[in-house]
């Protein structure tokens, strides 16, 4: 395959963490980092990083004990960050060149992750360049923030038996629920669902300080989960469904902590075509074990009554031209409020401020910049 690349440094700036039982104490940058090795084979492209985008993932799964961490990414230290914009400094790609301005994100956590001057992407599914009817009105950092949960909101979405998706495009309607609606992939589901898939109604779980902002994105409805009456939040859909006659075609579990809501949603999600998606989870074994079960305990034996998915979105090129397109189009958005918005130094701060739960839409790290 031809090369075409720009000259390389021999060390980069970068954020790095270890693998421990507490990986954010380990942050520190590094300003003499080593660069990712570019293979000697396949569709690989290395990409001067302008923002990254940092993810629950990038500390969570380190802080699993050994050895799954050294055998899903490799020995400490870690450059974390999945999700990326910036331009291509080299690649085997035969669908672009030094220069090109991409965005996309890594198929998994990586030894070298995006929180980095460079990073290397393996294959041609995890990267695009930006689309053509973006303009220098918006900001470039937008894609940084959309890489994960967009393709991610994107998925849940397609996994629903809704109209949009069984007509190919050509009908609109249907309902869904959206568990977690302020965060980063909830914001995104939220404006799919409304505005690009033409869904009927969108009702959304938050913290009631959150209700008139997922409101602005296209909520219908809005459930404070703080505050259910006399009832959790499965008792609050079950009193739904009763009060309005209707039920669900999707629920999206962007938390994944209140089980109630999967082994009671035969009250409220539609038994011919409903789909449960689950995004969020712990990395906990015992996180993992109920996931197990939700997936495999049959109905027969008192296991859930509708159909089940937990899914890890899965880097797909069309999913993100898509996704481009849209934002392009101005139907979707990034949330990214300013103090959301980090320089490399930083970076500690802002996973410390990710860790804490409490941030509406996605926080960037800006890492470089496009005159260097």
């Amino acid at each position: 395959m031809a090369t075409t690349t720009f000259q390389l440094p021999t060390s980069q700036s970068a954020v790095q963490l270890d693998a421990c039982s507490d990986p954010l104490s380990s942050i520190r940058i590094n300003q003499v980092a080593n660069l990712p090795a570019f293979p000697k084979s396949g569709i690989n492209t290395i990409v001067r990083v302008l923002y990254a985008s940092i993810n629950g993932i990038d500390y969570k799964l380190p802080s699993i004990p050994w050895p799954i961490p050294r055998l899903v990414i490799g020995s400490s230290p870690i450059i974390p960050g999945i999700s990326f914009v910036g331009r291509v400094w080299k690649t085997t790609h035969p669908g672009l060149k030094a220069g090109d301005m991409v965005w996309g994100k890594h198929d998994a956590p990586t030894k070298f992750g995006a929180c980095a001057e460079f990073t290397l992407i393996s294959g041609d599914q995890g990267i695009v360049k930006i689309s053509d009817g973006w303009t220098s009105d918006h900001r470039i950092d937008e894609f940084a923030g959309a890489a994960v949960v967009a393709l991610t909101a994107l998925q849940t979405l397609q996994a629903g038996d809704l109209p949009y998706n069984t007509s190919g495009g050509q009908a609109t309607g249907g309902k869904v629920f959206i568990n977690g609606g302020s965060g980063g992939v909830g914001t995104f589901t939220i404006q799919m669902a409304k505005q690009c898939l033409g869904c009927e109604k969108v009702v959304v779980s938050c913290s009631g300080a959150n209700a008139d902002f997922v409101k602005s994105l296209g909520a219908d409805e809005v459930v404070d989960y703080r505050n259910c009456g006399n009832a959790n939040l499965s008792g609050w859909l079950r009193d739904w469904s009763k009060r309005t006659g209707e039920m669900f075609d999707v629920i999206i579990d962007n938390v994944g902590s209140d089980s109630d809501i999967y082994w009671q949603c035969h009250h409220y999600l539609k038994a011919d075509g409903g789909q449960y998606v689950q995004v969020g989870a712990g990395m906990d074994f015992g996180s993992f074990a109920l996931l197990a079960k939700k997936m495999f305990w049959p109905s027969a034996l008192g296991g859930g009554k509708r159909k089940y998915l937990f899914l890890g979105a899965q880097n797909k090129k069309e999913d993100f031209e898509l996704i481009g397109r849209w934002m392009a189009e101005g139907k979707i958005k990034t949330v990214i409020e300013d103090d959301n918005r980090f320089d490399l130094a930083d970076a500690k701060k802002a996973y410390m401020k990710l860790s804490s739960g409490r941030t509406r839409g996605k926080i960037v790290i800006k890492i470089g910049a496009d005159n260097e």
